[in-house]
């Protein structure tokens, strides 16, 4: 049976905070608001907060048209505030997860491109991988990033 975008993207939400969990972060994950939330996933190491969208594509293009202007703005608050900078995790068929600043995806969509296709996606982004070894992770693997607040 096929996977519903909102349940395959709700999946790749909870994959992702599992992971993050799993490298040391203390991550929350913001359930099903009905009023629409701006932000998949809080995740807080070493005195720095960091805000994640979740983005799971079924394509190997991004559609700009997923982002909304809420968001924007509440990556925009959540940095202007003192935390670090807002970005869209997003997930290719292949199953690797990049990492876009939400400025960048501004600065792309302003300038009138409607997609980032998965070829491009190193332009404007890095790997989960990338940034989580710039951050000298270190996991704990035991609980596979189980943890009771996921």
């Amino acid at each position: 049976m096929k996977m519903s975008n909102k349940s395959a993207g709700t999946q790749f939400e909870r994959e992702f905070a599992a992971r993050l969990a799993a490298e040391g972060f203390w991550v929350h994950r913001f359930q099903d608001n009905k009023n629409g939330q701006p932000c998949d996933v809080i995740a807080a190491r070493n005195g720095e907060a960091y805000l994640f969208d979740c983005k799971d594509c079924k394509t190997d293009t991004f559609s700009l048209r997923r982002v909304e202007e809420n968001q924007f703005n509440a990556m925009r608050l959540f940095d202007t505030t003192g935390n670090r900078r807002g970005m869209f995790a997003i997930r290719y068929p292949d199953q690797k997860i990049y990492l876009v600043d939400y400025e960048i995806v501004k600065i792309i969509r302003n300038n009138g491109k409607s997609s980032i296709p998965r070829h491009l996606i190193g332009m404007y982004g890095r790997t989960l991988e990338d940034w989580l070894d710039d951050l000298a992770v270190m996991g704990d693997k035991k609980n596979n990033g189980c943890r009771d607040w996921i």
